[in-house]
């Protein structure tokens, strides 16, 4: 999957696509654990906590953390 795109403005030339992430993975991050198990999320959400190096999974009940990563 190629990083670039057509220049809409000239075709010969590309342009870095945009992403709408903070992130290559898309999960979103947060400082701590609590600030990581956000309010109201659907089931499977997931979000990183810089704090424990742990990913939060929301299962539809509870937030699940990982094992830590290293």
């Amino acid at each position: 999957m190629s990083r670039y795109e057509a220049d809409p403005n000239n075709s010969k030339k590309m342009i870095p696509k945009q992403t709408d992430t903070v992130n290559a993975s898309g999960i979103a991050t947060f400082a701590t654990d609590a600030l990581a198990q956000v309010s109201n999320p659907v089931a499977g959400t997931m979000t990183f906590s810089q704090q424990s190096n742990k990913i939060f999974i929301y299962n539809g009940t509870a937030w699940v953390k990982t094992a830590a990563l290293s």
